[in-house]
Formats: structure tokens, C-alpha cells, sequence
């Protein structure tokens, strides 16, 4: 189990080096790239709500120059295009599915139009759920390669698209199937066969009990797709900072805070 500090100072190191060519301050700013984008990986990996984190955040003597709550959310929202550094590479074989993030509870559907701009009503493991849709493909190393999101009322194979070059075959639920057709890398699984598809459901399993990511309160789809950004960085830097640690290489529970 590594301490908060160790946590901090790991994926700093991770994130630093991955920006090593763009990593700046600006003039007026008090934090490098590399501490914005670190900021984004704790913020998911804390699972709570924003408040909660600045607050958690402010106590750690490792971010003595933290810019004011709001500020520091608009820089993360800003930034999240540097996450694209940290997407693992195309291999083979992928594993393609979905994950349902709800974002408002389905007995407040439409009270507030921010809700209805944001989140859609659709199924969710078999649930209706009030928010959105996130698809991504794994590699054979188990980093993710290709992330799309969309609200959680659109069709899985709605994706086929966005994930079609993410892997020589990648291999999918009868979710992805598609009357028009499907990508010629596409391998729509049956229930029972190809086992190696619950890797994914392990990763989502994960990201469920460590970083809470079955609900998330959001008021933008830009600040959703900020927090999706942040998230597929954490989980690529800490599986492979997993192998070279000792620990399971597909696992989060020695990272929680």
C-alpha cells in the first residue's frame, strides 16, 4: 500500500515526464502544465466532489502555490487535451465496451435544464440510468487506447465509428452490432466465448470502487470530458507504473487515497 505522499509524487514524476517537451508556466500562472494535469489524475482518483478534493488538496504540503477553487477548475477543464500524451498504443488484439455514468438521480430527471443539456435517459447494465455513455478500447497491455463518450440514450454501436483503427481486431458485445455493418476489425462476441473480454469489466470494476465513477456530478459536458481525459491518464500511468512497482499489473487498490 503506498501513502498519499508516495501517490503524489508517482504520478507527478509519470505526468512530468510525458510533458517534458510542453511543459511551461505561464507569466501570471502558478502551476507548470504537469501540476494542472496531476491535479486532474488526484481529483478522479479521490472520488468526491470537487469541494471535497480542493480541500483535501490544500492540506498536502506537496501544492503549496494552489490557484482558488474555481481557477483551479477551469485550468483543469482547459487543459484535458494534454491527456492525449498518456493513451496507450495500438496493438492486435482490443477489448471494446461500454460504461454508464450517471449524473443526476432518475427521480430528478428534467428539473434543471444544465441536467437535460448534459445527461439523457438510457440503460445502463440493465438499469436505467439518467447521464451518460463512456466506450473504450484496451490494448493487449491492458492501457486504454481510444476513449468516446456520449449521452447514455445513444445505441453502443453509435461508437463503431470513433473506435474502428483502435486495434487490428477488437473484440466486442452484440451491443456494437449494427444493421448498416460493422468495422472489419470489429469481433462481436458471443456470451460464454472469448473470456479475455472480462479484462474490461475488471477495469470498470475498478473504476467503480476506487474512483467512484458510477456517479458524477456534472453541470458541462466539458467538464465531463475533462474528468473521462483525467481518468483513462490515471489508469494508463498506474498500470504501468504497476510492473514496475510489484503489484498486479491490472489493479488500482494499492493507488486509493
Amino acid at each position: 500500500m503506498l501513502l498519499d505522499e508516495d501517490i503524489i509524487l508517482h504520478l507527478f514524476c509519470e505526468i512530468a515526464d510525458g510533458l517534458r517537451n510542453t511543459d511551461r508556466k505561464h507569466v501570471q500562472g502558478k502551476l507548470y502544465l504537469s501540476e494542472i494535469v496531476l491535479c486532474g489524475a488526484l481529483f478522479v482518483l479521490h472520488g468526491t466532489s470537487f469541494r471535497r478534493f480542493h480541500v483535501w488538496l490544500m492540506k498536502q504540503s506537496l501544492f503549496p502555490k494552489l490557484p482558488e477553487r474555481s481557477r483551479l477548475l477551469r485550468l483543469m477543464n482547459h487543459y484535458d487535451y494534454l491527456c492525449e500524451e498518456f493513451l496507450g498504443s495500438k496493438t492486435f488484439f482490443g477489448i471494446l465496451d461500454s460504461f454508464g455514468i450517471e449524473i443526476i438521480h432518475p427521480i430528478r430527471e428534467g428539473r434543471s435544464k444544465q441536467s437535460q443539456q448534459v445527461s439523457k435517459k438510457g440503460k445502463s447494465n440493465h438499469r436505467w440510468i439518467i447521464g451518460r455513455k463512456v466506450a473504450v478500447t484496451m490494448n493487449q497491455h491492458y492501457e486504454v487506447v481510444t476513449v468516446s463518450e456520449e449521452t447514455a440514450n445513444v445505441c453502443d454501436h453509435d461508437f463503431n465509428g470513433h473506435h474502428a483503427e483502435s486495434a487490428a481486431i477488437n473484440l466486442t458485445d452484440h451491443g456494437f452490432k449494427d444493421k448498416e455493418g460493422i468495422p472489419a476489425s470489429f469481433k462481436i462476441c458471443k456470451k460464454g466465448s472469448w473470456n479475455e473480454r472480462m479484462l474490461i469489466e475488471t477495469l470498470f470494476s475498478l473504476w467503480t470502487r476506487i474512483c467512484n465513477m458510477k456517479k458524477s456530478f456534472h453541470r458541462t459536458v466539458k467538464g465531463f470530458r475533462a474528468k473521462i481525459s483525467y481518468l483513462v491518464t490515471l489508469t494508463n500511468i498506474i498500470i504501468r507504473k504497476n510492473e514496475e512497482l510489484g503489484f498486479a499489473r491490472l489493479s488500482m487498490v494499492q493507488w486509493s487515497l
